[in-house]
C-alpha cells in the first residue's frame, strides 16, 4: 500500500504540469492586453476615430497632396464599394477611388537606409525613394485604410481582406509596417512579387503603414476588398488607387491616362453582394482562421498529451504493483507449506 501514495503525487504533478501549460499562455495575453492599452502610444491615439454615417459622396475629380484619407468599403444603395474616406479638408467626404489622385511630391522623398532588412524596396542604400509615411508629415499626403463606415461595422463579420491584385508604374512599390520595437519591417505588398498579397482588416479598425515607390511618375495600384458579412453573404469590390508620385507630371494628367487605360471591369459578383448567402467564411480569410486554429490546437493538444501520458503511467505502475503483490502472496503461501 506504500505504493499509492506515491503514484497519487506522480498524478497530481504531472495534472499540474498539463494544466499550467495550458492556462499559462492565456494569462500572458490577458496581461499583455492590459498593459498595451494602459500605455497606448500617441500614434495609436491618432489612428482612434468614429465616421459618421452622415458623410456625403462626392462626384468631383480631386487631386490631394496633403492630409488624411483612408481606403474602406462602404455600402452605396445597398451594394458593397470599396471607396475612399477624404477627411483632409473641413469636413469628410467619400469618394469613388477613379475620382481622387493621390499626389506624393518631392517632399516624400527618403534615402534608402544601408540596411539588409530594406532590401524589399529594391533600391540602393542612399537611393532617393519615395515614401508616403507610416506617421503623418507635413505637406505630405496620409493614406491608410479603414473599415469603420457605420453601416460596415454593423453589417460585416469578423473583418475583411485587402488584396494587392496588381502594381502599374515606372517603379517598385511596397507598402510595409514599422513596429518601432527595434524589429524587421513587416511588409505587407510588394509589387515584385506576382502573387496575390492580403492584407486582413479586422472590423471596425484603422491602420496606417509606410508606401514606397522606387522612380517617380504615376502608379496604377489595383485592390480588392473583399470578405464575408455577418449573415454568411460574400461580398467584393476591386478599384485601383491612382498615385501620382514626385514632380515629374501634373497629377491631373492621370484621369486622363485612366480613362485612356482603364482597369479591368468587374464581375457582377465582385461589384455587389452574392444573392445566395455562404457559411460565414471567405476563402482568403480561412488561411487567418487556419493559423488561429492550428494556435489553438497546439494549446489544447498539450493537456491532452499529458492527460494521456498519466494515464499509461497509471496502468504500468498499478500493472507493476499488482505483479509484486501476486508474487508476495505466492511466496508466502510457499513459506506456509
Amino acid at each position: 500500500m506504500k505504493k499509492f501514495p506515491r503514484l497519487t503525487a506522480a498524478i497530481c504533478t504531472l495534472l499540474f504540469v498539463g494544466m499550467s501549460s495550458s492556462i499559462a499562455p492565456a494569462i500572458a495575453d490577458e496581461s499583455g492586453s492590459e498593459h498595451h492599452d494602459a500605455n497606448i502610444s500617441v500614434q495609436e491615439r491618432a489612428l482612434e476615430q468614429t465616421l459618421s454615417s452622415d458623410a456625403p459622396i462626392g462626384t468631383e475629380h480631386v487631386v490631394i497632396s496633403q492630409g488624411h484619407v483612408d481606403m474602406g468599403p462602404k455600402f452605396v444603395d445597398g451594394q458593397w464599394r470599396l471607396m475612399l474616406h477624404d477627411d483632409h479638408g473641413q469636413s469628410p467626404v467619400w469618394r469613388h477611388l477613379s475620382d481622387v489622385v493621390l499626389h506624393g511630391n518631392d517632399d516624400a522623398k527618403l534615402p534608402v537606409p544601408d540596411d539588409p532588412r530594406y532590401a524589399f524596396v529594391h533600391a540602393s542604400a542612399g537611393d532617393d525613394v519615395y515614401v508616403i509615411p507610416q506617421t503623418e508629415r507635413s505637406g505630405v499626403v496620409w493614406p491608410g485604410w479603414n473599415s469603420q463606415d457605420p453601416e460596415v461595422v454593423s453589417r460585416l463579420g469578423e473583418g475583411m481582406t485587402l488584396t494587392l491584385e496588381k502594381v502599374e508604374g515606372p517603379g517598385q512599390m511596397s507598402l510595409y509596417l514599422e513596429n518601432g520595437n527595434f524589429s524587421a519591417p513587416q511588409v505587407l505588398w510588394n509589387s515584385a512579387d506576382t502573387q496575390a498579397q492580403d492584407i486582413w482588416v479586422d472590423n471596425n479598425s484603422h491602420v496606417h503603414a509606410n508606401w514606397v515607390f522606387t522612380k517617380p511618375g504615376a502608379y496604377f495600384v489595383t485592390v480588392k476588398a473583399h470578405g464575408t458579412l455577418a449573415d454568411g453573404t460574400k461580398v467584393s469590390d476591386t478599384e485601383r488607387l491612382q498615385f501620382a508620385v514626385g514632380n515629374v507630371l501634373n497629377p491631373q494628367e492621370l484621369f486622363t491616362q485612366a480613362e485612356s487605360e482603364p482597369a479591368e471591369s468587374s464581375s457582377p459578383d465582385d461589384a455587389q453582394a452574392s444573392s445566395s448567402p455562404v457559411a460565414p467564411q471567405s476563402a482568403s480569410s480561412a488561411q487567418a482562421v487556419s493559423a488561429q486554429d492550428s494556435q489553438s490546437s497546439g494549446s489544447s493538444i498539450l493537456p491532452i498529451a499529458l492527460f494521456a501520458g498519466v494515464g499509461v503511467i497509471l496502468v504500468v505502475l498499478l500493472y507493476v504493483f499488482s505483479r509484486k503483490s501476486k508474487r508476495a502472496q505466492q511466496e508466502a503461501q510457499e513459506r506456509l507449506h
